[in-house]
């Protein structure tokens, strides 16, 4: 697969266990590497040599090894249920997992692909982010409404905080000071909201209104704005924080999940479960240049 090109977006198809493979010069999916049967692919993260990628399969309660050298899977460990998010520290050796129904945290040694511990959070963990320095690990806990803190260096939670309804998907600001929460109040029947909090103190500086069911959230090119997709609305809503309001919004495709910018920031990519497509955004006009099709489900977007 490395020689395709050196540039490729790589897509986790949860609903038929697969992976899109897309040339980002191209903007086409020029592979599907089929995983095997019901493992549910939610996320996948890339070591720093872009060999292995880690893939979360919340269907199997697993998480995969898969060589991108041999082209297959070589390790797979079970971890707690229904694995949804992975965060890879930043030298390389532990790898973090949400566990959303067993309400955990692995923890991997991933040279020896084995379990270190289990630490337990809140209630139904998805999405979770390390702070700069490694040192801290933040997880949403959508049931429960909380953020959990979790000290890396002995693998225990310091503190638990209040996120508003519903903690889905997590960012943090480019200089580590704020994390942005997407709380998408499924529950709730009512529109979501953004909330911002201060990692100096843990309290939520601002809450800003957005869409009716925001589910990702992903950073522009200036700090002061964010791009969250709308799983409901099927909108990309373009977010000033400073002046709290919606600049615009994009009609992208049926139920849009994750968003992630390219590495040469000239587009945003947009996963949507409902029409099972990639839809490509220009960054700086904020107009679809294509709609890509993919495999079932496409959960995570992933550049090596």
């Amino acid at each position: 697969m490395r020689d395709y090109n050196d540039r490729m977006g790589i897509i986790s198809n949860m609903g038929d266990s697969t992976l899109s493979i897309i040339d980002l010069n191209e903007l086409r999916e020029i592979d599907r590497i089929r995983l095997r049967p019901f493992f549910g692919p939610h996320h996948i993260v890339c070591d720093k040599n872009s060999k292995y990628l880690y893939i979360s399969n919340s269907y199997s309660s697993s998480i995969s090894k898969y060589d991108l050298i041999l082209n297959k899977i070589v390790d797979t460990i079970s971890v707690g249920s229904c694995p949804c998010h992975l965060e890879l520290s930043r030298n390389h050796k532990k790898l973090y997992v949400s566990n959303e129904d067993s309400n955990s945290i692995s923890v991997l040694d991933i040279s020896k692909m084995t379990l270190e511990t289990q630490i337990p959070v809140g209630e139904m963990p998805h999405d979770l982010k390390l702070s700069n320095d490694n040192k801290r690990l933040y997880v949403a806990n959508f049931k429960d409404n909380t953020i959990s803190v979790i000290n890396t260096v002995n693998n225990e939670k310091e503190n638990c905080i209040y996120a508003n309804i519903n903690p889905y998907h997590i960012n943090l600001s480019r200089d580590g000071k704020k994390i942005y929460i997407v709380n998408a109040n499924f529950s709730h029947l009512k529109n979501g909201s953004i909330s911002i909090l201060n990692t100096s103190n843990f309290k939520i500086d601002e809450k800003i209104k957005v869409g009716k069911t925001p589910m990702d959230i992903e950073l522009g090119l200036s700090d002061n704005i964010l791009f969250v997709t709308d799983i409901e609305l099927n909108l990309v809503h373009v977010v000033d924080i400073n002046d709290k309001k919606i600049l615009h919004r994009v009609k992208v495709g049926n139920m849009p999940l994750s968003i992630k910018r390219e590495p040469n920031n000239k587009y945003l990519f947009v996963t949507n479960i409902g029409d099972n497509t990639l839809t490509v955004i220009d960054l700086k006009k904020m107009i679809i240049i294509k709609n890509i099709r993919v495999g079932l489900e496409p959960t995570s977007i992933l550049y090596v």
